[in-house]
């Protein structure tokens, strides 16, 4: 009997486990089948690629540099390319007519932000992070906040900031060029770092600079597509243990104690020196948050952090090179500078009258832009556009590579020719096409568009039309003997949604002995406002 009981208990048992894995390879298969029939493409939804079952077009995105085969596609199939990523629809935007269209004039409906496990539950949480919360309550809040941050009479109150760290940048290039990649890197840093926090970052080589690098680096090279797996499309993956949890974590507690430690120091700094006059310090004031709690305000200023710092410097980097490899171009920039200055440093006041050096920051934009994939927008509701049908959900990036070099739009697209904005001073375009893309059209999408755009635009700009003034009317900028720079996107920039070169050697001349004592004597000035940053 007891024999007979363990047999039929032992019976049990296997049926048991016998129905729970048909079920649970039913569930399974059922999943699949739900994933295969969602994976395929819908009728009138843009042309694309022919995908796999299950899995769409993932197979076909490249792990890094993704743009490049977008703007491939876009040959192809036309300027809205339609992808699967499994079952989630993706539209790549590859005109700037399309991103004008939807983003900027329809943004109510595509203003929202697909999920990113990562990033949103891992790396950061309770919507802190702009860049990645979805559109809602929580998001205008953010939003919010930072508009009043950088409202033109914020922005303007932040150049002598940009004005005195831009004259270590020249002392600096003077005495020691060949480090002048990392000081163009510094300037970058230091300038948003003084602005967002009141603080100084007044060597490359200081801890806090280099945690804010390193942090940064990994931000924007875990959130480049295709760096992880499709964690988003298939849950199932969240559950697989995988290297780049460890990593996601790792990020998380470096960046949270690199943004912690650099809040601490600002309510500190409030305490001993009254208000700072920073942009932190602004949302720390009573009653001044905006309903924001302390992880929110924590990561505000990390936000800021990161979006002003990379951007600019990869901005000025490429600027450097176009320079070197367009010497023609430095010696017109020299020119209309020599015309509005003079022998003196040309200061924030002399930018307006710099219309051909703006040419030249606006051509840099556009001919090497800093997030040239583009960050990907969601659709919040069904929508037809141009016969096609876009679902709910909708994943749209805007591919500002391919948008860049439309050679529609532009003349030679792939040269560095700031006449083009000389021409057409709006957009860059061809001179004929401007009557049908002045309405709204941005004059490059290097910051986005639509409710999302990028809401420090004006401050990255001043910034960057100061220092290449004040570079190119105190130095020449040449090839470094024995040393090639690599200016290609494919080879020479580096990866991550953030992209700028990668590091190179060039000569630095001083123009005359009157450029060199202008130089010392405009840092010998400055140093006691940057020291009000150091105490």
């Amino acid at each position: 009997m007891a024999f007979g009981q363990l047999n039929l208990s032992n019976n049990v048992v296997f049926i048991t486990i016998a129905v729970v894995f048909l079920a649970t390879l039913g569930s399974f298969a059922s999943i699949l089948l739900s994933y295969a029939i969602r994976s395929r493409r819908r009728s009138q939804f843009p042309p694309g690629p022919a995908g796999l079952p299950v899995i769409g077009n993932l197979h076909q995105i490249p792990q890094k540099k993704a743009y490049f085969q977008w703007h491939e596609w876009s040959k192809q199939y036309g300027s809205m390319v339609g992808l699967k990523f499994g079952p989630q629809d993706v539209v790549i935007l590859n005109k700037a007519k399309h991103v004008q269209e939807l983003f900027d004039k329809r943004g109510a409906l595509y203003n929202g932000r697909p999920k990113n496990h990562i990033g949103e539950d891992i790396i950061t949480h309770d919507n802190a992070q702009i860049l990645l919360a979805d559109y809602g309550p929580e998001w205008r809040r953010l939003r919010k906040s930072i508009q009043s941050l950088l409202s033109v009479t914020a922005v303007e109150s932040l150049l002598p900031i940009q004005e005195a760290e831009s004259t270590q940048l020249l002392l600096e290039m003077l005495r020691d060029a060949k480090d002048s990649y990392r000081h163009i890197r510094r300037y970058a840093t230091a300038v948003v770092l003084a602005s967002v926090y009141g603080q100084r970052g007044k060597t490359y080589d200081m801890p806090k600079v280099q945690a804010l690098y390193h942090a940064q680096e990994q931000f924007t090279a875990i959130l480049e597509a295709g760096a992880t797996p499709p964690v988003d499309i298939f849950p199932i993956l969240q559950k697989v243990p995988a290297s780049w949890k460890k990593w996601a974590l790792k990020i998380r507690e470096e960046q949270r104690s690199l943004y912690r430690a650099l809040l601490e120091e600002t309510r500190e700094g409030i305490r001993r020196r009254g208000a700072l006059g920073c942009l932190l310090g602004k949302l720390l004031e009573p009653g001044a948050k905006h309903g924001l709690n302390d992880e929110q305000v924590m990561y505000t200023g990390g936000t800021l952090m990161e979006a002003g710092s990379d951007t600019t410097s990869s901005t000025l980097h490429s600027w450097c090179i176009a320079m070197i490899e367009n010497p023609e171009v430095l010696k017109a920039s020299q020119k209309e500078l020599d015309q509005v200055c003079g022998n003196r440093m040309p200061s924030a006041n002399d930018l307006q009258n710099l219309p051909y050096l703006r040419a030249v920051m606006s051509e840099t934009l556009r001919w090497r832009p800093v997030a040239p994939g583009g960050i990907p927008h969601k659709l919040m509701q069904d929508d037809v556009y141009e016969g096609y049908v876009l679902p709910k959900g909708t994943m749209l990036f805007a591919n500002t590579w391919s948008i860049h070099q439309d050679e529609d739009d532009y003349e030679d697209g792939a040269k560095f020719w700031p006449e083009r904005w000389v021409k057409n001073p709006a957009t860059g375009t061809r001179v004929e096409s401007v009557a049908e893309k002045a309405d709204g059209r941005r004059a490059t999408y290097t910051f986005g568009a639509g409710r999302r755009v990028c809401p420090g635009q004006n401050m990255a700009e001043n910034s960057l039309m100061l220092v290449m003034a004040r570079i190119a009317w105190a130095f020449d900028l040449k090839a470094e003997p024995g040393h090639t720079i690599d200016s290609s996107m494919e080879t020479g920039y580096s990866d991550g949604f953030i992209s700028g070169p990668l590091p190179f050697q060039f000569r630095i001349e001083v123009r005359s002995k009157m450029h060199e004592e202008a130089i010392v004597a405009a840092h010998e000035e400055a140093k006691p406002f940057l020291a009000t940053f150091e105490s």
